[in-house]
């Protein structure tokens, strides 16, 4: 990879992993400019969640420039090219989802849509950021439509709760028993599961196991807010994911049933 692709990395993940502290630390610190500040910022990032709402960017200038940077070549991955509608569901979630960004969403001519963490649309920028590298709020009802609109959709079923469970840094370990939505999309639409675990994911990052793991996975599910300690060390301690070579495998499923597909996935995890 060159300088300047290493350098766009670390400037997205940083942003992906701390605008949002940054901007809670400025409102503490500097009451007074972020009185001024922030509300603006709110203001605007709501209006273009209202104005865009259910609005799909599947393709993007900003998409295109970032997709045709090699980021499968930094950890390293294969890749693997979606062009059917399914539901690209992805195991497990990691710190950012390496596995899903660099051999899925980010692979050149792609068009699928990737569903994440509504709450991210609201921090300003980012939101308007996320929208147009392909990423939609992970609601049913957008993830149908775009579904329905043709659009391969990634979604990662243990969401939150397994951003939490990362502490571990062990890949088998998942968050499913709880999560049925995914496959009630696909029967919805009539459309696949395609299923794709990453070994190595939880390894991208070094974390530190805090107590009360059970604890705060369920009161992250609960709310979707991840109670984990904010402290990624990944490459040379930075905010860089590690380059620990990923494994992308897949496999694709017709109906599948609850317990058939949770089995699988444990069973390739493992």
């Amino acid at each position: 990879m060159r300088i300047a692709h290493i350098i766009l990395l670390g400037t997205l993940t940083f942003c992906w992993l701390w605008l949002l502290p940054i901007l809670c630390v400025g409102f503490v610190m500097c009451i007074p400019f972020a009185l001024v500040l922030l509300p603006t910022c709110v203001v605007i990032s709501f209006t273009l969640q209202y104005v865009h709402h259910g609005k799909i960017f599947a393709k993007s200038r900003l998409r295109n420039a970032v997709s045709s940077i090699p980021w499968n070549e930094w950890f390293p991955c294969n890749t693997i090219h979606v062009t059917e509608p399914c539901v690209v569901a992805v195991h497990p979630h990691g710190v950012i989802c390496c596995g899903a960004l660099a051999g899925i969403h980010f692979v050149p001519g792609s068009e699928t849509v990737f569903a994440v963490a509504p709450l991210l649309f609201y921090v300003p920028i980012l939101g308007w950021i996320l929208r147009l590298l392909g990423c939609v709020p992970a609601r049913f009802p957008i993830m149908l439509k775009a579904l329905r609109k043709g659009y391969p959709v990634i979604v990662m079923p243990g969401g939150v709760p397994e951003l939490v469970m990362s502490e571990e840094q062990n890949d088998s370990k998942l968050f499913l028993k709880r999560r049925r939505g995914f496959l009630r999309l696909a029967s919805l639409t009539k459309t696949s599961v395609l299923c794709v675990t990453v070994s190595g994911e939880c390894n991208t990052y070094r974390r530190i196991l805090a107590p009360c793991l059970q604890q705060r996975i369920y009161i992250s599910w609960r709310t979707n807010v991840p109670l984990t300690l904010p402290i990624f060390a990944g490459w040379y301690n930075t905010w860089l994911p590690k380059r620990t070579p990923l494994r992308i495998e897949t496999r694709l499923f017709k109906n599948p049933t609850k317990s058939e597909y949770e089995a699988h996935v444990i069973r390739m995890l493992v």
